[in-house]
């Protein structure tokens, strides 16, 4: 999960507790002081459980329709049987673009130099999703998570320069 959508986790915690303290409508300031807190004290709570569960895990993120315009585009395209991207490519800002072709749902995982990256929802077949992924230079790991078992045509090594 990115740093927005934990943020939006947390501020709907926040705001579904808020309301549910306004509803009870405190006869006293301090009792709305108390509830206030209680509330913040819980939205705390959940919000460190989920970003330490998610580092447990590796980040699994939602993919997007467009890269954004900074970002360096690249295309990748999965099938049931097999991965298709570069094997080298520039550090920076990186949109991997990636279509799957097959007839299953697919996964597109990368892990390497402090990334570990996702999608919360797999790639449905013949649909496209996009990973914004801040490259630094070093070796990554590419696979597609349901399938990696299946032999090295799902897993791939990326050299970033």
């Amino acid at each position: 999960m990115g740093m927005k959508a934990t943020n939006l986790i947390i501020l709907a915690c926040a705001t579904a507790i808020s309301f549910t303290a306004a509803e009870d409508k405190p006869t006293t300031g301090e009792k709305s002081k108390s509830m206030l807190q209680k509330a913040e004290d819980k939205t705390a709570a959940a919000g460190h459980a989920i970003v330490n569960d998610t580092k447990k895990a590796g980040r699994a993120i939602e993919g997007v329709l467009m890269p954004d315009s900074d970002a360096h585009k690249v295309e990748v395209s999965i099938n049931d049987s097999d991965i298709t991207l570069p094997k080298k490519l520039g550090a920076g800002k990186t949109a991997f673009v990636v279509k799957n072709t097959g007839k299953e749902k697919h996964n597109f995982h990368i892990q390497g130099q402090g990334v570990d990256e996702k999608f919360l929802m797999g790639v449905a077949a013949n649909d496209t999703k996009v990973m914004h992924v801040q490259l630094k230079p070093g070796t990554y790991h590419v696979t597609c998570p349901e399938k990696e078992k299946q032999g090295d045509a799902m897993k791939h090594t990326l050299t970033v320069e």
